[in-house]
């Protein structure tokens, strides 16, 4: 009677294995496996590119492409699956038509195309394009600091103007206007408020059509009284020697002024003054054949001082007739 114990407890133990072993194999069975390599265009692998797999309920399961750009997913249920494959420089990819069978390994291989660089350019108009003469898009208005960048010699300072006005239709060059005037002296660089080049050079109101039209604005009066006065010096220590001079020929240049505004008249009528001396002594190089007093011929060159003196006194009176009207002498 005492084999029975023995053959019941091998019974009961192999039933019992049995019963904990039979859902793993179950299991194993009703599941299945996707793999796969990941490559670019060329054949490349694609190391670290995020790889996600989706059901049909919607729950999704992410791994990444190890160093082979190989990736696994294990324990899948049978059914449809949607796969998806993001990495950077390359094109999104997706395929919604992926089957999982039961105690099967499918294998998916994966062609990565590069993602094309898009670039969007968006261009808004500040302001609405304007058909009015006055509103000419080629004008040059100077004001401010520039015109501290403009020279400061009255005959350089017109130069200047004409060349950034161009061209114009007759043969002495633009017409230079000053507070509406042609025909003065230009007024010294500190006096001068605003200068407009071209602003309506087609307009019937001109004597000459075409570009090269320079409208100089100067000062008005002020409010209170207000001035200042400067001085500039210069001369030949910084200077290069002409070299058809024999030698550096001696320069120096003195430009002392000012200007004085103020009101006549309470907030009717103002006045500006404007004041400045240029002293220039400048040379000229003189070059010639020359017989020596043994009738040889010799070259000669000198240096001769041409000195130059400039005074330019600027007066303008303002007076306020009204809102619209403001009668202005100079």
């Amino acid at each position: 009677m005492r084999p029975f114990p023995k053959l019941f407890r091998f019974v009961m133990s192999f039933s019992l294995l049995f019963a904990l072993s039979a859902p793993s194999v179950l299991a194993q069975r009703a599941s299945g496996i996707l793999a796969g390599r990941v490559v670019d265009q060329q054949g490349g692998i694609v190391v670290g590119a995020t790889v996600t797999v989706a059901d049909a309920s919607g729950v999704e399961r992410t791994t990444t492409t190890n160093d082979d750009g190989a990736y696994t997913f294990t324990n899948l249920a049978p059914g449809r699956y949607i796969v998806r494959i993001n990495q950077s420089g390359f094109a999104a990819y997706e395929n919604a038509e992926v089957e999982i069978t039961t105690g099967k390994r499918t294998e998916l291989d994966i062609s990565l195309s590069v993602a094309l660089q898009e670039e969007q350019v968006t261009v808004e108009s500040q302001a609405p394009l304007s058909t009015d003469p006055q509103n000419n898009g080629g004008a040059t208005v100077l004001r401010g600091k520039d015109l501290e960048s403009l020279p400061e010699d009255p005959d350089d300072l017109a130069a200047a103007l004409q060349a950034l006005a161009g061209p114009s239709a007759g043969p002495n060059g633009g017409q230079i206007y000053i507070d509406g005037f042609t025909g003065g002296r230009l007024p010294p660089r500190e006096s001068i408020r605003q200068i407009t080049i071209n602003q309506n050079p087609f307009s019937a109101e001109f004597d000459r059509l075409g570009f090269g039209r320079i409208e100089i604005s100067t000062k008005p009066g002020t409010d209170k009284l207000r001035g200042q006065t400067f001085f500039r010096f210069e001369d030949e220590s910084l200077n290069s020697r002409n070299p058809f001079a024999p030698n550096r020929a001696p320069y120096q240049s003195r430009l002392y002024g000012g200007n004085l505004s103020g009101p006549v008249i309470k907030g009717r009528a103002s006045f500006f003054l404007d004041f400045e001396r240029r002293e220039t002594d400048d040379n000229a190089v003189i070059r010639a054949t020359i017989l020596d007093p043994s009738l040889n011929i010799t070259p000669f060159s000198l240096a001769v001082l041409t000195p130059q003196r400039r005074i330019t006194f600027s007066p303008r009176f303002d007076y306020q007739i009204n809102n619209a009207n403001t009668l202005v002498a100079r």
